[in-house]
């Protein structure tokens, strides 16, 4: 049975919209990043309502099966672009293909698609969306042979805590080894960061004889499952853009989030949340997807995202960034003296750091409409695509680009 909160979170949901549809004609939109874009200051809203849901009440959200989702809606809605190989078929129990490159090769790459939604929450329609963007926009040598599988893991909130998620990935990860598969790829937005993160972990740890990831691409990791209490003091990300993101400091830092996602799992492991454990270098130093030639990663963080701290502190100990002394508020105006880090040397992994200015939490949520433009114009190229409203999809792209084997 429905909780009242959540009656009552539903019942005030259309209020808190129509306030934003009201204030936006005279003040704009909710943050200073999407001041001018009614349509994400609506989703900004949604997607913090949906966050700070009862976390037991959240399947009432999950009317249509994932299956169903990728094939009758996404499908449907966008048939020229989903015209793919294999498009929405199974690979195993809890995976389905976007796209499996025909006559699929060892060494041709496999990118599992890790969702995010803080582990008790579907993956969503807007999610695949961006996903097929990214595909669509790939140089047409690279993409030819690349290949995207999305995992549907089971959810916190349908009593499967962390790391329940992590024992799904490894095995559909094994399978693609097991079937041959070389070259593999993780992405990861939010709480599936955090999955393909502490996946590495667990290869380290347990000596499996499985393969790393040959790339990893991680848009704003949850690296920190609980905040701790002088995160919420000025100066710090989760106090100074909590207000305004669509991650707040008092829902992930509350016991119905530490009891909903881990039950009796303890945080301070690797393997679940390594922000919560004493950083140290050499955790990371012998995980090949971070540090050895041939292998890369990619960071996306906001500017204005409540895990904006985490996520750079862990770059700085994984990746050796070196965190910008003047990161702040850029006032919307790119520099990539700041923005923009890569590590390009012959001796250790490709990195890609990125953060987008005045940017929110996950950007996978706010940049789907460009698929409407791919089915639109399918001549559309990344040249034609707007880097700051699509300042995630054009990244990972030409990331992609970069690392991918094609000429």
């Amino acid at each position: 049975m429905i909780s009242l909160r959540a009656l009552f979170d539903l019942a005030t949901l259309p209020l808190k919209l129509l306030i934003v549809l009201l204030k936006y004609p005279i003040f704009g939109g909710v943050n200073k990043r999407y001041k001018n874009d009614l349509a994400n200051s609506l989703k900004v809203i949604l997607c913090r309502s949906l966050i700070n849901f009862p976390v037991k009440d959240t399947p009432i959200f999950a009317t249509t099966p994932t299956g169903d989702m990728i094939n009758k809606g996404i499908g449907k809605s966008y048939p020229h672009r989903t015209r793919l190989p294999h498009f929405g078929e199974k690979f195993d129990k809890q995976s389905y293909w976007l796209v499996e490159s025909k006559n699929r090769k060892p060494n041709d790459p496999v990118l599992i698609y890790l969702h995010g939604g803080g582990y008790f929450l579907d993956v969503a329609p807007q999610q695949i969306e961006t996903l097929l963007s990214i595909y669509h926009l790939l140089e047409p040598a690279k993409k030819q042979r690349f290949s995207i599988l999305v995992l549907n893991y089971n959810l916190t909130s349908k009593g499967y805590p962390v790391p329940h998620q992590l024992a799904q990935l490894v095995e559909t990860y094994t399978s693609l080894v097991k079937g041959g598969a070389e070259n593999l790829l993780l992405m990861g937005d939010s709480a599936g960061g955090n999955l393909a993160v502490t996946f590495t972990q667990y290869l380290r740890l347990n000596k499996t004889g499985l393969p790393y990831p040959k790339s990893i691409i991680l848009v704003s990791p949850w690296v920190k499952l609980i905040p701790e209490v002088y995160q919420n003091t000025p100066g710090h990300s989760y106090y100074n853009y909590s207000a305004n993101d669509v991650v707040q400091y008092d829902r992930f830092s509350s016991a119905e989030v530490y009891e909903g996602t881990l039950g009796d799992t303890k945080l301070k492991l690797l393997t679940v949340s390594p922000g919560n454990c004493p950083y140290d270098s050499k955790d990371w130093e012998d995980i090949d997807t971070f540090k050895k030639p041939g292998y890369s990663v990619f960071v996306l963080a906001g500017e204005h995202e409540s895990f904006r701290d985490d996520i750079l502190e862990w770059s700085k100990y994984t990746l050796d960034y070196p965190i910008p002394s003047s990161l702040g508020d850029s006032g919307g105006v790119y520099n990539p003296k700041i923005h923009k880090y890569i590590r390009n040397n012959k001796g250790s992994a490709y990195v890609d750091v990125n953060i987008e200015p005045l940017g929110v939490h996950d950007l996978c949520f706010f940049e789907n409409l460009l698929l409407s433009k791919l089915e639109n114009d399918p001549s559309l190229t990344i040249d034609g695509v707007d880097p700051k409203q699509f300042f995630a999809v054009v990244n990972i792209v030409k990331f992609l680009d970069t690392v991918l084997p094609g000429n």
